[in-house]
């Protein structure tokens, strides 16, 4: 219940502030018993922790000076995952292994080329 009232709230506040946030096309594939899953062409909101954390009303939930992306999967359903420092803000062009907000593996990269 509380993730979907975390998830609501930031939907919310994603529909509301445009200027904070930019869409990106990125693969996604996550970490499974034995190698990765098949990859994932979709669309994610870049968002700054700062104001990530204002659209989920929380001070400290989200690292301030980390870059996010929320991918939305479903109207109840999103994956929020940190981008490392290294790649300033900005999705990485090959792939890069992160963690989502249930601390899963998944590796991500900027495009839909070769997302398979």
């Amino acid at each position: 219940m509380k993730r979907l009232i975390l998830i609501l709230c930031f939907l919310f506040f994603i529909s509301s502030i445009t200027v904070a946030s930019e869409k990106v096309d990125i693969c996604l594939k996550y970490k499974k018993e034995i190698g990765w899953s098949r990859g994932y062409s979709v669309k994610g909101t870049i968002i700054d922790g700062f104001d990530l954390n204002d659209a989920v009303g929380s001070f400290s939930r989200f690292n301030s000076h980390s870059t996010y992306v929320v991918v939305f999967w479903d109207k109840d359903q999103a994956s929020i995952f940190e981008l490392p420092a290294i790649s300033f803000g900005s999705v990485p062009i090959f792939n890069t292994q992160v963690k989502d907000q249930d601390d899963r593996l998944w590796r991500i990269k900027e495009g839909h080329d070769f997302c398979n």
